[in-house]
């Protein structure tokens, strides 16, 4: 047996994870370093996705393509990464940390780093993401396998409500699969742990 079959075998026997930072978010930040620590005996990846708000249909060629390549089977996103996640049909679970489930209506409020101006927007992106905001491809299975972490003191928007209607599981199910707590946009550690937690509980 060839070490490239051996590495396949282990991969596909643990959770291979695969995060998606936000809008002008660092691939291995803060929330990449407690998914890091919390993960830690599993497969975690991280890459940059530099055209986030920029080319859609290129981001989510590539997050696809990692998914297929790292046999990824949680995909897990922060704030415009959410978004990406909570649109991945490939990846059998997904799990949004205080998701920008309208980035067609949020995005352009933020402002550039640089010059302090709102973001621009092209036409064409706005077209995409608003397609992608009907949600239309969610159905059970994918509102079962969805998780969603959000934290009260959020600066920048709240989706709880809107996700619970789009991915909410029947009120009759024992777990929710969303969980509100204290903790901001970037959200602190021990936030974001609690968070986690209530993901493994539901998951498991």
């Amino acid at each position: 047996m060839t070490l490239r079959v051996i590495l396949y075998i282990i991969m596909y026997m643990s959770l291979n994870i695969l995060y998606i930072h936000g809008f002008n978010g660092n691939p291995k930040g803060g929330t990449y370093k407690v998914l890091k620590e919390y993960f830690s005996n599993e497969n975690l990846f991280s890459f940059p996705f530099p055209k986030l708000h920029t080319d859609v249909v290129e981001t989510s060629n590539l997050i696809e393509a990692y998914c297929k390549d790292y046999a990824i089977n949680l995909i897990v996103g922060a704030s415009l990464g959410a978004f990406y996640a909570l649109n991945n049909t490939i990846c059998s679970k997904r799990l949004a940390i205080n998701p920008c489930m309208l980035p067609s209506k949020e995005i352009e409020n933020l402002k550039d780093r640089i010059t302090g101006l709102n973001i621009h927007i092209d036409d064409d992106v706005k077209k995409i993401w608003l397609d992608m905001e009907s949600y239309k491809h969610v159905n059970e299975e994918i509102k079962k396998n969805t998780f969603g972490i959000f934290g009260k003191d959020d600066e920048l928007f709240h989706y709880k409500n809107f996700f619970d209607k789009i991915f909410g599981v029947p009120e009759s199910s024992e777990a929710k699969n969303s969980i509100l707590i204290d903790g901001h946009h970037s959200m602190e550690k021990a936030c974001l742990i609690q968070g986690l937690e209530a993901f493994s509980n539901y998951i498991n």
